[in-house]
Formats: structure tokens, sequence, C-alpha cells
């Protein structure tokens, strides 16, 4: 994980699994007391959190690492399927994108 890298943030605990939002790399790998942390930033919520049995079961996202690994810290995450949680989820605030009626000059 490098600096300003973006990254999902995913609630891991046993009743909800799924990602919720976006945050990005504040400071790189660091040791404290023997554990390694790296600090992350919130950049927004996704515009619909996106549940494990949701991912696993598109098409789109097989063979993501997250689903192999039974603990998760910290997966390497493609360009693709980062494009594809993102659909499927909306994206997330502060993405750049709008989402719902605004004004549209197209008529």
């Amino acid at each position: 994980m490098k600096l300003n890298d973006l990254c999902f943030f995913y609630h891991s605990g046993a009743n909800a699994r799924r990602v919720v939002g976006a945050v990005t790399v504040a400071r790189e790998w660091y040791e404290v007391g023997g554990e390694g942390v790296v600090d992350v930033k919130a950049v927004g919520e996704m515009r619909r959190p996106l549940d494990l049995k949701e991912l696993k079961g598109d098409e789109g996202l097989k063979g993501f690492q997250l689903f192999r690994q039974p603990r998760l810290s910290v997966v390497p995450v493609s360009k693709e399927v980062w494009e594809r949680v993102c659909e499927l989820g909306g994206g997330f605030e502060g993405d750049g994108k709008e989402v719902g009626g605004g004004d549209d000059d197209d008529g």
C-alpha cells in the first residue's frame, strides 16, 4: 500500500461482511509494538454497501482474493475488480461522479 492509494473499507464482523466505503493511504506501513500499521483517511461511503454474498455471486468478480482469505487484512485489488465493485455499489461519495437527478441541459 503506497501513499495516496485508494482502498476499499471492508467491514469484516461476523454479522456484517461488506464493502462500505473508500479510504486513501495517509501513511505507508510502519511498525507499532511489533505490529505493522497503515494509516488511512476516509474518502467516502459507498452509495450502496455491498455484502460479501452479493460480491461472491457476481461473475465479474470470480477469483477475487477477498473470497479466498478466511481472515482478511489486506488483499490486492486489480483495476478491473475496483471498477466492478464501484459499478455494483454505485461508486462512493467523493469519487467525482454525480448521482441522481442533476440539472441536465439535454432536453
